[in-house]
């Protein structure tokens, strides 16, 4: 009778035991939830706030692009002006395109001419450089036979 006391007394304590490990357990675990809700609540609040500072930024990005549209009689005139001195500009620009095309042309005929007569006075006076050394050669081989 003493053994089965002793078996069921030890068997009481490893069931108390058990059921403390069980609760603490069972405690962690609620613990251990709450802190990681804690945690996504905290990621979803951090990324509303990035997301709202994202589209403030963008919103200011896109007030600096583009500055407010001012239409005024004043404005407008000093626009046609602009367009009509650009406008004239390019009336000279091409005037005097017409005009100059003319010029470039006869130059770069009497540079073409002015190049031809150079390398015709070239190659004569490599000829007469040639003729006299013929010339000479010959002299000399008349000198030489003389002798």
């Amino acid at each position: 009778a003493v053994v089965s006391t002793q078996s069921t007394g030890s068997s009481g304590i490893n069931a108390e035991y058990g059921e403390e490990k069980r609760g603490d357990i069972l405690a962690d675990k609620i613990t251990y939830r709450k802190m990681l809700e804690q945690k996504m609540d905290s990621i979803s609040q951090n990324r509303i706030i990035v997301s709202k500072e994202q589209a403030r930024a963008q919103q200011e990005k896109e007030k600096i692009k583009s500055p407010p549209k001012i239409q005024s009689t004043e404005l407008d005139s000093l626009q046609r002006k602009l367009e009509e001195k650009r406008a004239e500009r390019m009336k000279m620009k091409t005037a005097q395109q017409m005009t100059l095309q003319g010029g470039p042309v006869k130059r770069t005929v009497n540079l073409e001419a002015e190049k031809r007569a150079m390398e015709e006075r070239r190659w004569k006076e490599l000829e007469q450089s040639r003729e006299r050394i013929a010339k000479l050669g010959t002299k000399a081989d008349r000198t030489t036979l003389m002798t």
